[in-house]
């Protein structure tokens, strides 16, 4: 699975490779192929996805708000398989770089209450804990939200 990484906008024709990924990557709150569709194509939002070789081994979408200043990361993805090799901080790096390119002068998310290795990644990036929603995931898992300043 060597091969080298790149980073670049969503295309349509990427589409059912993320769907795939999605599912491979999530058990709850799946987005569908038309939910991507939408968000790669009219929503406003910037879509990405991260390349090994010629496999795509990771996504993000990232949501922007006219006559805001803060940047929201929609979902995050890693392929299983291509996890453990710092490609999700590769791809977060760029999200990053994207919200400051616009402007932007904080990043937030939601996590999973329960997803450790995320949290700590987004910790150890100067990601702070802002607040937490009860019972936001379809199966009533806690979600925490994490914001950065740029």
């Amino acid at each position: 699975m060597a091969g080298t990484t790149t980073i670049r906008k969503t295309l349509v024709r990427d589409l059912d490779s993320i769907v795939a990924l999605e599912n491979r990557s999530f058990k709850f709150d799946l987005f569908s192929r038309r939910q991507y569709h939408y968000l790669v194509t009219k929503a406003n939002a910037t879509a990405l996805v991260l390349l090994v070789g010629k496999t795509i081994a990771g996504s993000a979408i990232i949501l922007w708000r006219t006559g805001s200043t803060k940047a929201h990361l929609y979902t995050i993805a890693v392929d299983p398989k291509f996890q453990g090799r710092g490609l999700g901080r590769k791809l977060l790096d760029r999200c990053l770089r994207e919200a400051r390119t616009r402007g932007c002068d904080r990043f937030s998310l939601e996590v999973r209450a329960d997803n450790k290795p995320a949290i700590a990644l987004y910790k150890k990036m100067g990601y702070e804990i802002i607040g937490r929603v009860v019972k936001y995931y379809e199966d009533d898992c806690d979600a925490l939200q994490m914001q950065k300043q740029l």
